[in-house]
């Protein structure tokens, strides 16, 4: 808990919007000034060491943002210690299960 406590938790939070922010018009703008996607230009896209990083890098900025924002909400709206912690590890459970499963699933395709 003290790791995201009161600033670092503030700083945190916006400085993963703000780059959220920035991977979003980003895509935007691939996708507006591209050519169509299709499948094969999407993997081809996430499946190189560059598209994969990118892509692993905005999944981990989202569940920073979540977890810092959804701990806030718990710890402030949810008195009994027990599903205060309860419902904290399921947040960070499915959390890091997400990020897990984009990091196996980009590993697994990249390799075919």
């Amino acid at each position: 808990m003290r790791l995201f406590s009161g600033q670092r938790a503030w700083v945190a939070q916006r400085f993963t919007a703000v780059m959220l922010l920035a991977a979003v018009l980003a895509g935007v703008a691939w996708l507006l000034l591209g050519e169509p996607l299709d499948y094969a230009r999407w993997r081809a896209l996430v499946t190189t060491p560059v598209g994969a990083v990118l892509t692993v890098l905005v999944f981990a900025m989202l569940a920073v943002h979540g977890w810092v924002g959804a701990r806030d909400i718990v710890l402030d709206y949810v008195q009994p210690r027990g599903l205060r912690l309860a419902l904290l590890g399921a947040i960070l459970l499915i959390l890091a299960a997400t990020l897990i499963r984009v990091v196996l699933v980009l590993a697994t395709h990249g390799a075919t």
